[in-house]
């Protein structure tokens, strides 16, 4: 029976319907191991988060690190399962359970990776449905509206990927606004302005300046754009007041925690 992970597993769920969480705890903890070196992931998935929800309950108020640590695990092997609607419950359920013990760097990491596996749920779901593969049967709703939500939902998730790693990794903030700069500094070089009254082509240190005061939303007024450099300023701008808040909170929210 030690090394037989159904029975263990049969067991386990007995002593749950008992409402003996610590006796069934270690029996799905052994369960998901071995179903886990048999590569027999959906079992794993679901022993590890039985697992985690009885240490969840028979430790009340005391340390949550274990649960945390077998959602996380079990989020992992759902993933490989190709279950990411699944994996990014329990990656969220892995982030309150670190959080309860104060375990900040994990709860950021197990939030990103929650929001990484819905996007790559979203990404299967419109593109490429027939390759979704259930551990947990979910009615996902059909229908033109929801596809559009899932559609929008997808988008969003997309952006906040690459602007700001889903408001844990704001150094991905700065890159994205350094990146705008110097793209749009080149634009400018590229085009006339009007400095000093005079129409020409500005130097790229001088576009570079220009385009620093355009995404700071400064605007001294000593350079104007000229011709279609003006989309250039519009884009910038438009990119200056909705990004450079993200880093602010991002940033903020990582110092806090830290």
């Amino acid at each position: 029976m030690k090394n037989d992970p159904r029975l263990l597993e049969e067991k386990a769920n007995k002593l749950l319907s008992e409402e003996k969480y610590t006796e069934a705890y270690p029996l799905f903890r052994k369960a998901g191991h071995l179903y886990r070196e048999k590569n027999n992931l959906k079992e794993a998935t679901l022993c590890s988060t039985l697992a985690a929800s009885c240490w969840s309950i028979k430790s009340g108020e005391k340390r949550f690190h274990n649960a945390a640590i077998l959602y996380e695990r079990a989020a992992a092997d759902a993933i490989n399962c190709g279950d990411f609607e699944y994996a990014s419950l329990l990656y969220k359920q892995a982030a309150i359970n670190y959080e309860r013990d104060r375990e900040l760097i994990n709860l950021s990491d197990c939030l990103y990776k929650s929001k990484e596996a819905y996007r790559k749920y979203l990404t299967y779901r419109l593109f490429k449905p027939n390759k979704i593969h259930q551990i947990t049967k979910s009615k996902g709703k059909k229908g033109v509206f929801s596809s559009f939500k899932r559609l929008f939902l997808w988008l969003m998730l997309g952006f906040s990927y690459l602007v700001w790693g889903h408001g844990e990794k704001p150094s991905r903030t700065f890159l994205a606004c350094v990146i705008i700069i110097f793209i749009s500094a080149i634009s400018y070089s590229l085009g006339h302005s009007i400095n000093e009254g005079i129409i020409s082509r500005p130097s790229f240190t001088d576009a570079l300046y220009f385009s620093v005061i355009t995404f700071s939303t400064v605007g001294f007024g000593d350079v104007t754009a000229v011709g279609l450099t003006k989309v250039v300023v519009m884009f910038e701008s438009l990119c200056g007041i909705f990004i450079t808040p993200l880093f602010i909170v991002g940033f903020s929210r990582k110092y806090l925690r830290i």
